[in-house]
């Protein structure tokens, strides 16, 4: 009778255990669509985000502590109802509790979002989402070793400003001239 109720408990423990693990990640998401010819993908080394000798000392601590960057964008070509369905996916993945908002912006037919995953004092990941209903959706993942919100949130203010030289950046955005149009803004 013990050995009965012992195995009851295991296939139950197994039950609950399998499905816990079965709802999809941005991790999966990339992978699976990584090879799509639909898709533009990315992989882009830290190196190739900033000249490092115009950085202060928080700037360059806190691109230190990324590793890469995944891109993954599917552009809106002619195809809305696909388009319509990834950006839905990705809202529905990013609703997981292990993704944690850190910033959200825009509204309507533009929006763009920063979930990051870890701990606040170390974070794993980063995980930039945004669509924009005339041009397309699309997620980066910034991947390093205890990235700091703060420090990332800063870097990237920086960024926008200007402030950071991002010929690395507009040479991967040459690669796909014509194709893919990436827009970075010197000045507000």
């Amino acid at each position: 009778m013990k050995n009965s109720g012992t195995f009851g408990f295991l296939v139950i423990l197994m039950i609950m255990t399998s499905s816990c693990g079965n709802e999809p990640s941005i991790q999966e998401y990339y992978v699976e669509n990584l090879e799509n010819s639909n898709f533009v993908a990315l992989d882009i080394p830290a190196s190739l985000l900033a000249n490092n000798q115009d950085l202060d000392k928080d700037q360059k601590q806190t691109l230190e502590s990324i590793r890469k960057v995944n891109v993954l964008a599917y552009p809106l070509r002619d195809n809305e109802e696909v388009y319509q369905e990834e950006k839905v996916q990705l809202q529905e993945i990013l609703k997981n509790d292990k993704y944690q908002l850190l910033m959200r912006y825009g509204s309507g037919f533009r929006k763009a979002e920063i979930y990051f995953t870890g701990d606040e004092d170390a974070v794993d990941e980063f995980i930039l989402f945004g669509f924009d209903d005339s041009r397309g959706v699309g997620l980066a993942r910034i991947l390093g070793e205890d990235m700091q919100p703060q420090g990332m949130l800063n870097l990237l203010r920086s960024m926008e400003k200007g402030d950071l030289n991002l010929d690395g950046i507009r040479n991967i955005a040459q690669i796909f001239k014509g194709e893919v149009e990436v827009e970075i803004k010197e000045e507000y």
